[in-house]
């Protein structure tokens, strides 16, 4: 994606989507899923997040997110909405990997395997 690409992309949920989406992926109503507006830019303020579908549907993203996520968030001190969700995929298969062979994920062990990395719009794990 490119250095502009956060700030370029735009809503193309409708309210019926997003009522599916909330349905299917049990986001909790407190959180007061909303849409953008047609001309709004998906960005953070201090009262909203932004989540990407993609990173439900692709990336294997649910919550609550698992202790380890939230602990590697606030090591990293980055915010879930800014991980390119290929990232967090990554964050992700870790930690699956981690389960499948018995093992805990880590802190230590995934810096081991992955750096954080920023292109200006996204952070991202890099190997």
């Amino acid at each position: 994606m490119s250095r502009t690409g956060r700030s370029m992309i735009r809503p193309v949920f409708t309210t019926r989507n997003l009522e599916s989406f909330v349905e299917t992926y049990q986001i909790p109503e407190r959180f007061s899923p909303t849409l953008p507006g047609p001309d709004d830019s998906a960005e953070c303020t201090p009262n909203w997040i932004v989540l990407y579908t993609l990173s439900f549907s692709s990336c294997g993203v649910r919550y609550p997110l698992s202790a380890f996520k939230v602990d590697l968030l606030r090591h990293f001190r980055v915010h879930f909405s800014q991980l390119h969700p290929l990232g967090f995929m990554r964050v992700v298969h870790f930690e699956l990997s981690c389960v499948a062979v018995s093992g805990e994920p880590s802190i230590p062990l995934f810096c081991m395997f992955y750096k954080l990395i920023s292109d200006v719009d996204w952070f991202t794990f890099a190997k």
